[in-house]
């Protein structure tokens, strides 16, 4: 056993362990305890993150559910609105309904004309040349009935002339006008 005592491997191997020992004692209290605080360090970050983006992903819903309740509302609105003042017409829509109009007043259509879009102000505006014939309080149930369309708005250039009926009397009449209807630019 002297001579392992006095061969200078025997001490490096002793010194080597004697390190090994050390490192593996000290790592954990020395050298780990900056790598450990950083490692807290980061987890309470990542968890006020979490907080946080917990606290944004509520907000957030929160917040999309109300735009989405105004946008509803607002859509609705604007859908009673167009009933008002529409944003574009159909014109076969509008023919068959005028003509439906004059004939549940009594009066019979010789023309019906569909116009060409207009500007006035701020609005596209549709127009509709009708030419009729019938009786004269006729021709009022007509007109009331063209008030009770939300779409249509105006009845201009109107010119009634009276005219004689094939039984010698003059309670009939033709009238020229235009019905115009404003639309939303």
């Amino acid at each position: 056993m002297n001579a392992y005592l006095r061969d200078p491997r025997f001490y490096i191997l002793i010194v080597g362990i004697l390190l090994v020992v050390g490192l593996i004692y000290l790592y954990p209290k020395e050298f780990s305890s900056e790598v450990k605080i950083r490692i807290e360090h980061a987890e309470q970050n990542l968890e006020m993150k979490r907080a946080e983006l917990i606290s944004l992903q509520s907000g957030t819903a929160s917040d999309m559910a109300i735009t989405e309740q105004e946008i509803n509302r607002l859509t609705q609105q604007l859908a009673e609105l167009d009933r008002y003042l529409p944003r574009s017409y159909d014109q076969d829509e509008i023919m068959d309904m005028l003509t439906e109009n004059a004939e549940n007043s009594g009066l019979q259509i010789y023309s019906l004309t569909p116009l060409a879009p207009t500007t006035q102000g701020d609005f596209l505006v549709y127009g509709w040349q009708m030419q009729l014939t019938g009786r004269f309080h006729r021709l009022g149930v007509f007109l009331d009935q063209l008030t009770q369309q939300m779409m249509l708005t105006a009845v201009t250039d109107l010119t009634i002339v009276q005219k004689k009926a094939s039984d010698g009397s003059y309670d009939n009449m033709e009238a020229n006008f235009t019905i115009s209807a404003f639309v939303q630019p």
